[in-house]
């Protein structure tokens, strides 16, 4: 490990923004498999990935809305007690290493405004690609 504290307390998210943002940076993770997926042509995959997606979404879902408790009705918005900037921005940094190929590219780096949090994640995915080249020699292939 790098000695660096992890990303929630660089951002000073709450328990609740981690939650959240973990929970988004699922659903970029789930989509972005469904697309690789439909890129390959391979349908069982996108069939069997829609079940993930589903899933993730059901779960972000319940965090921000209550039911009613008839399944029949929909449920209801809740706003989450969170900071929505400061859950945003821990999206963004989560989205780096957990949103799949489809993250970085809605949630680039470049909008996350803690320096320090930046070179966290800069020195976690240095570390991921050295870790591959050693495990894998020149070949540079996708965590």
């Amino acid at each position: 490990m790098s000695g660096q504290p992890p990303l929630h307390q660089i951002l000073g998210a709450s328990d609740r923004e981690v939650v959240l943002a973990e929970d988004f940076a699922h659903v970029l993770y789930s989509i972005s498999n469904l697309l690789g997926y439909a890129e390959d042509g391979n349908w069982r995959g996108v069939h069997e990935k829609i079940g993930s997606l589903r899933s993730s979404l059901d779960t972000f879902e319940r965090k921000i809305s209550n039911r009613t408790g008839d399944p029949d009705e929909p449920t209801v918005y809740r706003a989450p007690d969170a900071d929505a900037k400061r859950t945003v921005q821990l999206i963004t940094a989560y989205a780096q290493t957990n949103g799949g190929r489809l993250g970085p590219v809605l949630f680039p780096i470049d909008k996350l405004e803690n320096p320090e949090a930046v070179a966290a994640i800069r020195d976690r995915q240095e570390r991921n690609r050295a870790f591959r080249a050693e495990l894998f020699g020149d070949d540079e292939r996708e965590a």
